[in-house]
């Protein structure tokens, strides 16, 4: 499974960790929104239209951008490009330093 992660800030003014990967073993893309309490805001298993067959990481971009949340481009390139080059064991923190 790879997984790209930023810790940012929502519209709603909340912190928040964005994951999105690709799950090599399932063969989907996904996405979760946390809070500071590590409780789900958005997961896609909670999603019927995404669940465990979603296989276009764009397909969360409206959510995201719903939620106010946004995410650097990079992480969505890497995401197509560990799905089309099946890469598991990936881990990339795209959370900028301030």
């Amino acid at each position: 499974m790879s997984q790209h992660i930023i810790r940012t800030v929502g519209g709603s003014g909340i912190a928040v960790t964005v994951t999105l990967g690709y799950d090599r073993p399932l063969d989907f893309v996904f996405c979760t929104i946390m809070n500071a309490q590590n409780e789900p805001i958005y997961t896609n298993l909670d999603d019927d239209d995404a669940g465990t067959h979603q296989q276009d990481i764009d397909y969360y971009r409206p959510i995201l951008a719903r939620l106010g949340i946004e995410v650097p481009e990079a992480m969505f390139a890497e995401v197509e490009f560990d799905q089309a080059n099946v890469v598991a064991n990936r881990f990339v923190d795209h959370t900028v330093s301030r």
